[in-house]
């Protein structure tokens, strides 16, 4: 038997990264949401989410987007939606594990939201994100130029 590391090598490329081979799922099981949470702690706006608040989340979000590397079990990237099936949907959590970053999976996230059945007749579709962000999410027909609307915040 080859050795994990020869194995992933076919023909010269190099497979450890290769998103084909990654596995979409809708639910998590508890460890996922366990590497959800570590997930979350490596970002600057989901840092300090507790696991119980995790879990509630997860109890009432939908759909939820989850790539996991079947080589190693691994969470590498998550989305999560709400919406009235109709009129709004707002996208949330749309996070890809840093090592991942750069492979292409932040665009078969977005693809695979966009295009999901229960979101992709809703006649809007809504996520908010760092300036830095806008070109990505623009080629989606994310606009930021949306006069006279207002992002607000009520903290508890």
């Amino acid at each position: 038997m080859k050795p994990q590391n020869e194995w992933l090598k076919q023909e010269g490329r190099d497979m450890t990264l290769d998103k084909s081979r990654l596995e979409l799922l809708r639910a998590l099981t508890p460890e996922q949401v366990d590497q959800l949470v570590d997930l979350f702690q490596q970002e600057w706006w989901t840092k300090g989410r507790e696991k119980a608040d995790v879990e509630r989340l997860m109890a009432q979000a939908g759909p939820i987007f989850a790539f996991i590397d079947p080589l190693n079990g691994e969470l590498v990237a998550f989305a999560r939606a709400m919406t009235d099936g109709v009129y709004k949907a707002m996208i949330f959590d749309i996070i890809v594990k840093d090592t991942w970053r750069n492979t292409g999976l932040g665009r078969l996230l977005m693809d695979t939201v966009m295009t999901d059945p229960v979101l992709a007749g809703v006649k809007h579709r809504e996520l908010y994100c760092l300036e830095d962000m806008l070109p990505f999410y623009e080629k989606w027909g994310f606009t930021a130029n949306l006069p006279g609307l207002f992002f607000m915040r009520q903290s508890s």
